[in-house]
């Protein structure tokens, strides 16, 4: 452990502030974290350790200047405000403190925090991929992607972003490579530097983990006494093999060691299975190119939170295409009396459902996640429901027999099958089941 500051130490900032040490909080492998007074204000402060600031501290120093001055892409970056001055060879910056009730993704894996539902594991793996889109939309990579960058709100989904120290426009380097088991299978094998490729395949490592609970390379070839150097290249590197390819079970889950993995693993929908097939194919791992963007995720992800039910017993169903089926805890049938098609799949037609403005057509990066149409109930009688216009436009509805109508922003559609309304690029159908 490095020697920490005490309580009281002053250090000056770029900003012409200062930042007053109050108490240390934690260590991580690039330094140390303080709550500090800062401003009025209480925040945190990253310390550096004189071997966390890469192989050039003086460019690793400019690159976080260069992001305070940027300021944040997200509200879900814990993003740098302020950077110290150097002392003793070392310095700091300035970001948010983590809000009480966020945590680590490794209490999750623990299961020593759970999240309250799955739709809330979507949810949070939905504000990570929103985040990275962002980012690397704007020509930036974080270089650094593993499960130690993660504060996740388990009844919420929310996530907060921190050690973002490391984001730097795509091909700068900064002398950081990423964590051991985190880093894309080229940057192991040192073939070239992090960039917003290595990202996403990183990214996909924290969501299969999110989902599976799990690590996806991680199968029988990991159960050994020792991990030397030469196994862990084979294993994350050279012959990175996902623990459920179907063409190769030699990295296949371990019956025991694996059995959440095992339980979870069937009942994810056919296309999330395929995405993170796609994500950790052979083919992603000798193709960058090859791994699934951003905004494959986000759909894949919008769809699945949209199948979502939940049976009267409380447990969460996965419907498929909107159809009626049978709750495995109770086995109550789950009525879905209506489904809304939309051209490539359909979502169950019940109160509560959310159509989103990625449903629906290509959209700015702030518009994914918004909710364009709801399904409601009318409060004096629920049997009768239909979907409300979420957007500020009108839709065009048209009815079986060819009669339109304008539905105005705040207005209700009645769910009858039969009924298709447009909205954006997206022509939706009301179907009966």
């Amino acid at each position: 452990m490095s020697e920490k500051l005490s309580s009281g130490y002053r250090i000056n900032t770029l900003l012409g502030k200062e930042a007053v040490i109050e108490k240390w909080l934690g260590e991580g492998g690039q330094g140390d974290v303080y709550a500090v007074q800062y401003g009025g204000e209480r925040k945190a402060l990253k310390w550096y350790k004189p071997c966390g600031m890469g192989k050039n501290p003086q460019a690793f120093y400019e690159n976080v200047k260069d992001n305070v001055m940027r300021g944040s892409p997200s509200p879900e970056f814990l993003w740098p405000q302020d950077v110290t001055e150097w002392k003793d060879g070392v310095f700091g910056y300035i970001m948010d403190l983590r809000p009480d009730g966020y945590y680590e993704v490794s209490d999750f894996m623990l299961t020593n925090v759970r999240f309250t539902s799955y739709k809330t594991i979507i949810d949070a793996a939905l504000h990570i991929v929103s985040a990275y889109r962002i980012l690397h939309n704007i020509g930036y990579s974080y270089q650094d992607l593993n499960d130690g960058n993660f504060f996740i709100n388990p009844k919420n989904g929310k996530v907060l972003i921190c050690d973002n120290d490391n984001v730097a426009p795509d091909g700068r380097k900064t002398g950081i490579i990423g964590k051991p088991r985190y880093m894309a299978p080229e940057i192991v094998m040192g073939l070239r530097d992090p960039y917003n490729l290595s990202d996403r395949f990183s990214m996909s490592i924290i969501l299969f983990i999110l989902f599976c609970l799990t690590h996806p390379l991680e199968g029988k070839r990991s159960l050994v006494p020792a991990m030397s150097p030469e196994l862990q290249e084979k294993l994350y590197g050279s012959e990175a093999l996902f623990i459920m390819d179907p063409e190769d079970r030699s990295n296949a889950p371990d019956p025991k060691i694996h059995r959440n993995m095992r339980a979870v693993w069937p009942c994810l929908p056919a296309y999330m299975q395929e995405i993170f097939l796609k994500a950790f194919g052979q083919d992603a791992m000798k193709n960058p190119n090859a791994r699934p963007a951003e905004l494959e995720w986000v759909n894949a992800l919008v769809r699945f939170r949209s199948e979502i039910e939940q049976c009267q017993c409380g447990n969460e169903i996965f419907t498929e295409d909107g159809a009626p089926c049978v709750c495995e805890c109770c086995r109550r049938k789950l009525s879905i009396p209506f489904r809304l098609r939309f051209q490539e799949y359909a979502i169950p037609g019940t109160p509560g459902s959310r159509i989103y403005r990625c449903q629906v057509g290509s959209c700015k990066l702030d518009e994914v996640l918004k909710p364009v149409g709801l399904v409601v109930s009318k409060k004096d009688d629920p049997s009768l429901i239909g979907i409300r216009n979420m957007t500020d436009k009108s839709w065009n509805a048209e009815t079986p027999s060819g009669k339109s109508k304008r539905v105005m922003p705040g207005e209700v559609i009645p769910m009858k099958a039969g009924i298709t309304f447009t909205i954006h690029d997206e022509t939706i159908k009301i179907e009966s089941n």
